[in-house]
């Protein structure tokens, strides 16, 4: 392998790993949110000039902005979750406003009224009320991290929960043509909403096109564990998406300052079952025993001497497999079948 004259060997070896989390940094465009609003004063007069911190609790990542003349500010291209906003200028005080939660797609409008006095005096808000979206005409629904991990799932598939879209239906005729060419667990899932065709559904994984373009299904389903949220949009959606009826949005988990994962296994078996209602009293049931394991782990990267990622670059790691025995008594034979996914995500400051 090439290496550059006059550079050690273990150098070179973190240089090239530090190319390779950029490059996928780069190739990953995440899907993201903004918040904006107007900063007043006790008359309502608009404060121009005044000093924005949008801060992401998780990852201490901040961004500073500047109010327009109009007293107008914008954040955009935040990375969904959770953050804190501080809005200073001189001969007022501070304030703070904290616990602002911005989804996959969503515009969030937090405006500031800012009372006369000393600027290292502040005013500062810990709960934030869920407002109404006043900001776009997007017709969606975004399932959250506590529905995704609190809902039953069977198989694990997440995207299950398109059901508690207003019209979402999982019960709609599967892809045939991908059942005899392809297979699988995607040729199994459908989603339908609003009575449209299955092959009208996008699918995006952190802004990355995830449709399969002979079936209309997905490519990759990352783990329940790695997933934060998702939306699916319906109706009107801005035109960066191109094309669909419907826009199924899914944003995975960033690293934070701190290490985080989890190590899961789940076995289904037919331990519990009961027979086919049709079935004979002989006849024995059929046979499933499905197996599903994985690890998710994130955190900020650090190469001693390189880089340290607090606060600027983070990473996480997912990988799932899948051991499935199932029996089909109408045509008398087993099969058996074994799948395995892996994502790997780095997002920068």
């Amino acid at each position: 392998m090439f290496r550059p004259k006059g550079l050690s060997f273990s150098s070179f070896w973190k240089a090239l790993f530090l190319a390779a989390l950029l490059s996928f940094t780069a190739w990953s465009q995440d899907p993201t949110g903004e918040i904006l609003g107007t900063i007043v004063d006790p008359s309502g007069a608009v404060i121009s000039g005044a000093t924005v911190t949008v801060t992401n609790t998780s990852t201490g990542v901040s961004r500073n902005l500047t109010s327009n003349s109009a007293g107008v500010y914008t954040a955009p291209a935040l990375t969904p979750g959770i953050y804190s906003v501080r809005v200073a200028i001189k001969g007022f005080t501070s304030n703070i406003r904290n616990n602002i939660e911005v989804a996959v797609g969503q515009e969030v409008r937090t405006d500031f009224s800012l009372q006369v006095g000393d600027v290292n005096q502040s005013v500062e808000v810990n709960a934030v009320a869920t407002a109404l979206d006043t900001e776009t005409t997007t017709i969606g629904t975004v399932i959250g991290e506590k529905s995704i991990e609190d809902l039953p799932l069977n198989g694990r598939n997440f995207l299950q929960l398109g059901e508690l879209v207003p019209s979402g239906t999982t019960y709609g005729p599967a892809n045939y043509i991908a059942q005899a060419r392809g297979g699988g667990d995607r040729s199994q899932f459908q989603l339908n909403l609003a009575g449209q065709r299955f092959q009208y559904t996008h699918y995006l994984l952190d802004g990355i096109e995830n449709t399969d373009p002979n079936f209309g299904t997905y490519l990759v389903l990352p783990s329940v564990d790695a997933i934060q949220e998702f939306n699916v949009e319906t109706g009107t959606y801005s035109a960066e998406f191109g094309h669909n009826t419907t826009q199924m949005n899914v944003v995975t988990k960033s690293g934070t300052n701190n290490y985080h994962g989890s190590v899961f296994e789940f076995l289904r078996n037919t331990d519990m079952d009961a027979k086919n209602f049709f079935q004979l009293p002989s006849s024995p049931i059929e046979i499933l025993k499905r197996n599903q394991f994985g690890f998710v782990l994130g955190g900020p990267v650090r190469i001693p001497g390189v880089i340290n990622g607090h606060d600027k670059l983070f990473f996480l790691v997912n990988y799932e497999g899948q051991r499935q025995n199932k029996g089909n008594l109408a045509y008398g034979n087993t099969r058996c079948r074994s799948t395995s996914r892996a994502i790997f995500r780095a997002t920068a400051r």
